[in-house]
C-alpha cells in the first residue's frame, strides 16, 4: 500500500490538529540534521509536505476526498470509515421485534415500578398538603374567632368558629365547644345537641369529651329529652366531669321528669356530704322521702330547713302533708294552717282529712 500523509506522520485518520502537530514535532526532532548527522533531507520535506497539508484544514479536506477516492477504487484495500457508536438503548423501555414491518415498544417492570411510585408519592404529598392547609386554616379562623368574641362581635365570632371547625384541623374540637356554649347564650337548644355530636367525632380529650357531653346534655333537657340528657350527663361523668354539677342535674331529672325517686334520693344524699347545709338538696331529698312514703325520713329533713327559716309557707306545707301520712292529725293540722297564713292555697280535702 502506498504511503500517505498520515503514514508518514505515523498517525491514524482520525488524528486531531493537535495530534498532527505533535507527530510532526517528534519527526522532526528525529531526523533533523542538526539533531541526527545521518539525517534525510528528502524525509524532512516529506514530512513538511505532509504536515502543510494536514495542519490546513481545506487543504486536509481536499486531500482525505482524494484518499478516500483512492482507497474506493482500490483492488488491494477498501476503505472502512470508523463505525458510529450504537445508540443505547433507553433502561426505561425495551422493544420486541417480531418483524421488520412491525416493532412495538412496552415499559419494563423496572420502569412501571418506578411510575407507579411516583404516583403514589404524588398523591401522599397531595394528601399532606390538603391535610396540613386544614390544620393550620382551622387555629387561624380560630384566633379570629377569639377576638371577635372578645370585642362581643356574636355573629362574626360564630361564622369564623364554624371555618375553623374542618377535618384534620388543629381547632376542630375547641371551635365545636364554643359553638355550643355561643348557641347555650342565645338558647339555641337543639344547635347545641348538634354541634356537641360534631366536636366529638374529631377524637377531643377526656377533658374536651366531658365538657362536650355535659353542654349536650343541657340541650337535650331543655327540648325534654329527658333519657337522652341522662345518658350525656352519664358520658360526661364517666369523663371525670365535675361530680356536683352532674348530679344536680340528674337529680332533677330524676325527681321531676324520669319519676326514678330512689336514684334521686341517692344522689341528694351523696350531694349532702360534702354540703350539709343546702337547703335545696334537703328539701329535694325530703320529697324524694315523701314520693317513697319514708315520711319521717322526710319530716327530719323538712325540719332541718324549717330550723332556718320557720316561716318557709313551703316546706310547712310539706310538712303538714308527711304528718298527716303519718296519721299524726293534730299536727298535722296546725302545719297546714300555718302554711294557709303564710300565703300557701291549702285545699279543702287537706284541711278535711287533717282538722275534723
Amino acid at each position: 500500500m502506498a504511503s500517505t500523509y498520515y503514514s508518514i506522520l505515523n498517525i491514524p485518520v482520525s488524528a486531531t490538529q493537535r495530534d498532527i502537530k505533535v507527530a510532526y514535532r517528534k519527526l522532526v526532532q528525529k531526523h533533523h540534521p542538526d539533531v541526527n548527522t545521518s539525517g534525510n533531507d528528502e524525509l524532512i520535506k516529506t514530512i513538511n509536505v505532509a504536515y502543510e497539508t494536514l495542519s490546513n484544514p481545506e487543504k486536509k479536506a481536499v486531500y482525505d476526498q482524494r484518499l478516500l477516492g483512492n482507497y474506493n477504487t482500490s483492488t488491494t484495500t477498501s476503505y472502512n470509515p470508523p463505525a458510529r457508536p450504537r445508540r443505547r438503548t433507553s433502561s426505561f423501555r425495551y422493544r420486541y421485534r417480531g418483524s421488520a414491518s412491525n416493532t412495538s415498544y412496552t415499559y419494563s417492570t423496572k420502569t412501571k415500578l418506578q411510575g407507579w411510585g411516583a404516583v403514589i408519592l404524588a398523591i401522599l404529598l397531595i394528601f399532606i398538603g390538603i391535610r396540613a392547609m386544614h390544620y393550620y386554616s382551622s387555629g387561624y379562623y380560630y384566633r379570629q374567632a377569639s377576638i371577635a368574641e372578645a370585642n362581643e362581635n356574636y355573629n362574626e365570632a360564630f361564622r369564623l368558629y364554624q371555618l375553623a371547625i374542618r377535618d384534620w384541623g388543629s381547632k376542630s374540637v375547641e371551635a365545636s365547644i364554643k359553638i355550643v356554649e355561643l348557641n347555650q347564650q342565645i338558647r339555641s337548644y337543639n344547635a347545641m345537641i348538634d354541634h356537641s355530636q360534631t366536636g366529638l367525632k374529631y377524637e377531643p380529650d377526656s377533658a374536651q369529651s366531658a365538657r362536650l357531653y355535659y353542654l349536650q346534655g343541657i340541650g337535650y333537657e331543655h327540648v325534654n329529652q329527658y333519657k337522652d340528657a341522662k345518658k350525656s350527663y352519664l358520658n360526661s361523668l364517666s369523663y371525670k366531669f365535675n361530680k356536683d354539677t352532674i348530679y344536680n342535674h340528674l337529680g332533677i331529672i330524676y325527681l321531676n321528669k324520669l319519676e326514678n325517686y330512689n336514684e334521686a334520693q341517692k344522689i341528694y344524699t351523696y350531694l349532702l356530704i360534702d354540703e350539709a347545709n343546702n337547703e335545696s338538696d334537703y328539701y329535694n331529698r325530703g320529697l324524694c322521702y315523701q314520693l317513697l312514703g319514708k315520711h319521717a325520713e322526710a319530716i327530719e329533713d323538712f325540719l332541718i330547713i324549717l330550723k332556718n327559716d320557720p316561716y318557709n309557707g313551703r316546706i310547712l306545707f310539706q310538712l303538714g302533708r308527711s304528718y298527716l301520712a303519718l296519721g299524726q292529725t293534730g299536727i298535722a293540722c296546725e302545719y297546714l294552717r300555718f302554711a294557709q297564713r303564710q300565703g300557701v292555697n291549702i285545699s279543702p280535702s287537706d284541711f278535711e282529712k287533717a282538722c275534723e
